[in-house]
């Protein structure tokens, strides 16, 4: 399976939409191993992204932050440059930041809402690989690792919950669909450069704020399908700290595959392992 590099010392990862949830553990867990963190969002997240920062730097990390639309090109045509301005190129690129722009029926949504959503979703993402390439070109060694979702899969049977959020899976689904398959032609476009290419998703619910009612409501019948958000963390940092490329997969997939244990934010302490259910906080 490849040898886990566990000292991510000398490395500088740059994580987009992370001021809360999966983008926030995972910077976190990088931090801990070493790796000089810049993590970005939008201005409206300005609060959060300091919270983010400070976390990190109490853990001993070095952290720094960038406020970004990654909706507008302009705006995002330079991050990796800017975000290299505080610990040197970026090797490590994680592309979790992701948008809903709309919850219109399928037969409705008009082109300003499918263009902001694969806007986000898919185009910043290849425009930030794009920037940070070329210095992972010259290192001989790079990281891309493209957040997905388990609703790039057509589902076997008709979706159930609320009609709102079923209309809004479908074209987010279909742009993770998307992200996916680009993940994989630069995969094998890079394959022997030194630089993997990979996609992680949730198994199915990964219990950030922002998917908090959801994971409370389906952990009640399901708690099974909701995992903590230690477990993209993990599968994050397996899949960037090893040498494993090609791969559109989940999170447990990842650590059952590999036999790594579930560990906190700290990549220290093991809290489980790749069947750990999502405990609900108390109260």
């Amino acid at each position: 399976m490849g040898v886990i590099q566990s000292d991510l010392s000398g490395h500088v990862a740059l994580i987009t939409g992370a001021s809360r949830g999966i983008g926030r553990a995972i910077s976190r867990r990088l931090a801990a191993h070493g790796a000089a963190v810049v993590v970005s969002a939008s201005g409206r997240s300005r609060a959060r992204l300091d919270e983010t920062c400070e976390l990190i730097r109490q853990g001993g990390g070095q952290a720094a932050s960038i406020e970004a639309d990654l909706a507008n090109e302009v705006t995002r045509e330079r991050l990796v440059a800017r975000a290299a301005e505080y610990f040197g190129a970026v090797d490590i690129l994680v592309n979790n930041a992701a948008a809903i722009s709309a919850y219109a029926p399928p037969s409705t949504i008009d082109l300003p809402a499918r263009h902001a959503m694969f806007e986000v979703n898919l185009q910043a993402p290849i425009d930030l690989i794009q920037q940070a390439l070329p210095a992972m070109r010259s290192r001989g060694w790079g990281r891309i690792l493209n957040i997905s979702s388990e609703t790039a899969q057509p589902p076997s049977i008709l979706l159930g919950g609320p009609t709102r959020l079923v209309h809004a899976l479908v074209l987010y689904g279909a742009s993770k669909a998307a992200l996916d398959r680009y993940t994989l032609g630069l995969a094998a476009e890079l394959h022997g450069t030194g630089i993997t290419v990979n996609a992680l998703a949730p198994y199915r619910i990964a219990a950030s704020e922002s998917a908090a009612q959801v994971a409370a409501l389906v952990a009640k019948t399901k708690p099974e399908w909701v995992e903590p958000l230690e477990m993209m963390a993990e599968g994050a940092f397996v899949l960037i700290a090893g040498t494993l490329t090609g791969l559109v997969i989940k999170s447990r997939e990842v650590l059952q595959m590999t036999q790594q244990p579930l560990h906190a934010i700290d990549g220290v302490s093991i809290i489980g392992d790749a069947a750990t259910p999502y405990a609900p906080p108390a109260g």
